[in-house]
């Protein structure tokens, strides 16, 4: 009688094991999980490689959670006019704030002015102006709104329960990480955008969806790089 035996298991993980083993120590994997990222955000200056990195270390912790990007709200907007109406009005407050009370805020804490010499290049350049502006609606309000706003926010709030405290805390976290991510913008700069960060993750618990936030920032970017090519920075910044 032929007898027909089990094949072998390959050794290593497995597809199905990961979500297993995070299920079995959640907390503690998050936690290690999401000190990765800010230890990968915080550490020398921010860069596209990081961003990068930053992206693939969260697009895996929502695979193994049999989760993906619609899960923390990249799905299909149900009205795309209403996503996007959000998002205008949202970065219009945001940029008259940046005026008033932003910037304001942060040069008083600070006691220095926003360091904007890098996006300075910009100025007078058409060339350069085109390159950051698609850097601007791809990398910037695409690429950190995935990680800072969906990702973090969400993973932090999951150490808690996805609580109001625990949503609160990751609007906390998410913003300061956000603004240490610009510390090249200098001290002042670093608060500017922290700030920002936290208009823009209320945004994201208010709506629960990216496309405003996506919006609102690529908007507020683009607004920011064409004033200071005009060499009207001082509309929005001192």
């Amino acid at each position: 009688m032929r007898m027909h035996l089990p094949k072998p298991r390959s050794p290593g993980w497995q597809v199905g094991d990961v979500p297993v083993a995070v299920r079995r120590w959640p907390q503690l994997a998050l936690l290690a999980e999401l000190l990765l990222a800010l230890l990968l955000a915080g550490y020398e200056w921010f860069s596209l490689y990081k961003l990068v990195l930053l992206l693939l270390l969260a697009s895996q912790s929502l695979w193994i959670r049999g989760l993906g990007w619609a899960s923390v709200g990249l799905g299909r907007p149900p009205a795309l006019l209403r996503a996007v109406l959000q998002g205008t009005v949202a970065a219009a407050i945001v940029l008259v704030a940046v005026r008033l009370v932003i910037v304001p805020l942060a040069v008083a804490v600070t006691g220095v002015s926003v360091d904007l010499s890098q996006v300075e290049a910009v100025r007078d350049d058409p060339g350069t102006l085109w390159i950051w502006i698609a850097q601007a609606v791809t990398l910037a309000a695409v690429g950190e709104e995935l990680v800072f706003r969906g990702y973090l926010i969400r993973r932090v709030a999951d150490l808690f329960g996805q609580s109001r405290l625990g949503l609160s805390i990751g609007l906390v976290i998410s913003s300061m990480g956000f603004g240490w991510a610009h510390r090249y913008q200098g001290e002042a700069g670093m608060v500017a955008t922290g700030l920002i960060g936290a208009l823009l993750a209320l945004l994201y618990l208010r709506t629960r969806s990216l496309w405003p936030v996506i919006i609102c920032h690529a908007l507020v970017d683009v607004t920011s790089l064409v004033v200071i090519y005009f060499g009207h920075r001082s509309w929005l910044f001192r």
